[in-house]
């Protein structure tokens, strides 16, 4: 049974206004984007640098502000305590001179390119049809002696994922893939821009496609979780522990409260050791899952796909949530398996709803 999941099941919705200011100067910073993370609320600062945002649904958010060759900006606001007027203030980047004048070698930045976008877009479904629009603002640099490959972006990612319908900018903040211990991490900061077409098709393939890739996803669990239904949506969770060349997993499930809890009225917290494994039992893997899992050291690789299995643990003592979704601490949640084969192109925003079924 899958039920229509809000994180916010409210009828009431909150507006914020601000102003967007050049640091040193305060002019205004006319034309500035201003977005709250991870959603498809955001605007352009007018000429005088102020903005209204509205439809924000209750909850915690990260109000965002940034202009090219300025420092992005951001601050962190609560619904039940909304400010009179939000000021941001920009200051211009400060370039080291090496970042301006190393140029460098076009087939190895290609090369590194390569890698960065299969790690970074993904693999999956939606991958064909996700392109970065610049990718000449990304700088590699590869570590032969540590077995690393970093990024950086000079300016946010443009990105348009023609499958799921929306446009990303994306503000790159760390990406680093660690080709000895056969890891990836990356993580940034997301506006997301739906796209929009007249022709109902179009529309209704969007939708599809946006609630495939949200059925069985994190955002699904992290709903889920709030609402007090995992089982009943699908999601089915046990303890896992790893060893150096294996993982454990219990037999008996295990309820939500044993890792998440809720701390106040609009606040969750992911507190556990080792790994929760969790399997969503109403989708199957997509097929090119079992090209990522691919090693050519297994002698007996798979060839057939079956229940969407995921883990995730922790980096740090505990998470902090907020019922709208947002994550303190995003960087700290690890995610594993097909929560980890799922990447940029399978994203959607933390305010996305569903259609019903």
């Amino acid at each position: 049974m899958l039920i229509n999941l809000t994180l916010n099941a409210q009828s009431s919705f909150y507006t914020i206004k601000g102003t967007v200011l050049e640091k040193d100067t305060l002019e205004p910073m006319a034309g500035s984007q201003v977005f709250l993370i991870g959603t498809t609320i955001g605007t352009a600062a007018d000429s005088d640098g102020n903005f209204t945002l509205k439809n924000i649904p209750g909850g915690i958010f990260e109000l965002s502000a940034s202009f090219l060759g300025y420092e992005s900006v951001s601050l962190t606001f609560n619904t039940n305590a909304i400010e009179p007027e939000y000021v941001l203030f920009l200051q211009p980047k400060v370039y080291e001179l090496d970042e301006v004048t190393v140029r460098p070698d076009p087939d190895k930045w290609k090369e590194n390119f390569e890698e960065f976008e299969k790690t970074f877009i993904g693999t999956g479904p939606f991958s064909d049809n996700t392109k970065i629009k610049n990718p000449e603002v990304l700088s590699f640099d590869f570590d032969p002696y540590e077995g690393t490959l970093s990024a950086s972006a000079a300016d946010m990612l443009i990105i348009e994922n023609k499958a799921l319908g929306y446009t990303l900018n994306y503000y790159l903040n760390y990406f680093m893939i660690n080709y000895r211990k056969g890891s990836s991490f990356f993580y940034g900061r997301t506006f997301f821009i739906p796209m929009e077409s007249s022709r109902k098709r179009i529309n209704n393939r969007w939708q599809k496609n946006r609630d495939k890739a949200y059925y069985g996803s994190f955002l699904h669990f992290s709903k889920a979780l709030v609402n007090n239904l995992t089982e009943e949506e699908g999601f089915i969770s046990r303890g896992e522990k790893r060893g150096p060349k294996a993982r454990y997993i219990g037999d008996t499930t295990i309820p939500s409260y044993i890792y998440f809890s809720q701390v106040d009225s609009s606040t969750y917290m992911f507190k556990f050791i080792n790994f929760i494994n969790v399997s969503f039992r109403n989708e199957e893997e997509d097929k090119s899952y079992l090209d990522y899992i691919w090693s050519p050291l297994d002698r007996n690789p798979r060839t057939e796909t079956t229940f969407q299995n995921s883990s995730f643990t922790l980096s740090t003592d505990s998470v902090l949530m907020d019922k709208s979704g947002y994550l303190y601490q995003p960087n700290e949640l690890l995610l594993d398996g097909y929560w980890g084969f799922e990447r940029v192109s399978d994203m959607l925003p933390i305010n996305f709803i569903p259609s019903e079924k």
